[in-house]
């Protein structure tokens, strides 16, 4: 099996500074994060979409650690940067971290992946979405009936419009700034969940949910078996975010 890399940066190590002098801090920040309990309106089906259902919800607490399937996680705190590393916003925009030390406490590795299928985007803060068009060629002189003599579609009322996909998180060490992507068994690793956040955004603290892992020894769905599905909302709570935006290379030594 594939084992984590922690060692070797893979980009320059001006840019690893960066990314640890902008999530990393010290207790204070984790000291005023506040804990809550949030009723949840909304449970991930086996199917992988939102549904409206009722849950409830555990509080995250920052410092304390939260069993999630095969990972113990401790929320630290949040963070709003210019730039994360090699991730670089899009002009007006910032990038946005939550910083977490994480255990694996099963016998094997885990992918990082299947823990940020646990840590969905915060909603309703700015975090951009997912463009379902992005890449996509559609030839010369095809604007996608999105031009100006194209003739109005009688399915893309406003009413109808589904809500955008926000996406998963990008998931770096902190230490280094490399893509964090195997978890080896009883390694204490600190990483960063990033999303891009728009610049028009206001506010000090994001609403942070953590989904439940749920092992599926034999799937009757699809042709995988054995492994961790997100299920139903597990923790839920307030995070306070601290803005490292603007900060010199100079400041953040």
């Amino acid at each position: 099996m594939k084992h984590a890399r922690t060692g070797g940066p893979d980009i320059a190590f001006r840019v690893g500074r960066r990314v640890v002098s902008a999530v990393a801090d010290d207790m204070s920040t984790m000291q005023r994060v506040g804990a809550g309990v949030v009723a949840a309106l909304v449970a991930v089906s086996p199917f992988g979409a939102w549904n409206k259902v009722e849950a409830h919800a555990d509080p995250i607490v920052a410092g304390t650690a939260i069993e999630v399937g095969p990972f113990d996680v401790t929320v630290l705190r949040a963070v709003m940067a210019d730039e994360l590393g090699s991730l670089v916003p899009a002009p007006g925009n910032h990038m946005f971290a939550v910083v977490a030390d994480v255990v694996n406490t099963s016998d094997v590795p885990e992918l990082s992946a299947t823990l940020g299928s646990a840590v969905p985007a915060p909603e309703d803060v700015g975090i951009v979405a997912v463009d379902p068009f992005a890449g996509l060629d559609t030839g010369p002189g095809d604007d996608g009936g999105t031009g100006p003599d194209a003739e109005p579609s009688a399915s893309a009322s406003p009413d109808e419009a589904e809500e955008p996909e926000l996406p998963s998180a990008r998931i770096l060490y902190v230490k280094d700034a490399t893509s964090a992507r195997i978890l080896n068994p009883g390694v204490t690793y600190q990483i960063a969940l990033i999303w891009e956040q728009s610049g028009d955004w206001e506010g000090d603290e994001i609403p942070l949910r953590v989904l439940e892992l749920s092992w599926i020894d034999e799937s009757r769905l699809t042709l995988d078996n054995g492994y961790w599905l997100p299920t139903d909302l597990a923790f839920e709570g307030p995070i306070k975010v601290k803005d490292n935006r603007g900060m010199s290379e100079e400041g953040q030594s």
